[in-house]
């Protein structure tokens, strides 16, 4: 038997198995599976995204003290910066994405990455997302960073085609089966209150003493951007951002960017 007969015949399997599973809470689990029979993965994370309101956890094959840290503490502010609400508020609806993939040049340099995502344990995550009635859902599939071991056990080429090869399938089946088990209130309709909160971090952080550049620039180097990289984007000059965050840093009463995360994390929560 070839390879790719081999493949197609656990694939198979897997998806007959999820099938059997759907609208059960083995659906989760049995979707790992299925998966890690073809590549290894250690856990999964479903979410829900509507507008700009907090994300509703769906799902995920956590223990409760990972969960804590990667679910619930992500839920509370960070996500605004996650590079996968980014493309949900990009109006992404289909796809897979390796996180390292559409992630700024600087995200690991990143207060984001440094104050929450580090904290997380994921070396290597990818997202899949899917319609959810008004909302979009994503799926995320997780490697664990295990040190220096893990670095032979990245996510290659081969992996990511095979991984979107399959994702029309996964997709179609995490929206079968979360639009059935996740139909409350929060998700069909967000909390105004919340979502006031996340618009506002894009639209009134900083308002009062910055320029409307400025809050875009705050935005992009939060997200990760290089100085390269935002001058690129807003195409104007790198020296004229150097100026800009000289300004903004005065301005707002900052020195650091540890600094400007804090502030602006303490104005979304």
């Amino acid at each position: 038997m070839t390879r790719s007969s081999q493949l197609l015949e656990q694939w198979n399997r897997g998806v007959a198995d999820m099938l059997a599973e759907l609208d059960q809470e083995s659906f989760g689990p049995t979707l790992l599976r299925s998966v890690a029979r073809l590549i290894h993965f250690d856990f999964l994370m479903v979410f829900a995204y509507r507008g700009a309101g907090r994300p509703l956890a769906l799902g995920d094959t956590l223990p409760a003290p990972q969960r804590e840290v990667v679910i619930n503490a992500y839920c509370a502010a960070p996500y605004v910066l996650d590079p996968f609400f980014q493309k949900v508020a990009a109006g992404v609806q289909a796809g897979c994405y390796r996180l390292r993939d559409i992630a700024p040049d600087r995200f690991r340099q990143s207060e984001y990455f440094r104050t929450h995502y580090s904290l997380t344990g994921i070396r290597e995550e990818v997202g899949f997302y899917f319609p959810l009635g008004e909302a979009t859902g994503v799926l995320s599939l997780a490697r664990w960073d295990e040190g220096q071991a893990a670095v032979s056990s990245s996510l290659g080429r081969s992996d990511m085609d095979l991984l979107e090869a399959l994702a029309p399938a996964i997709s179609g089946l995490c929206a079968r089966h979360w639009a059935s088990v996740a139909a409350p209130a929060s998700l069909t309709r967000p909390r105004a209150r919340d979502a006031a909160q996340v618009t506002a971090a894009y639209t009134e952080f900083g308002a009062r003493q910055l320029s409307e550049r400025e809050r875009q620039i705050v935005s992009l180097i939060l997200q990760g951007h290089s100085t390269g990289s935002v001058a690129h984007l807003l195409d104007i000059s790198a020296g004229t951002v150097k100026v800009h965050r000289k300004n903004i840093y005065r301005k707002l009463g900052l020195s650091t960017q540890a600094e400007l995360f804090a502030a602006f994390l303490s104005f979304v929560g």
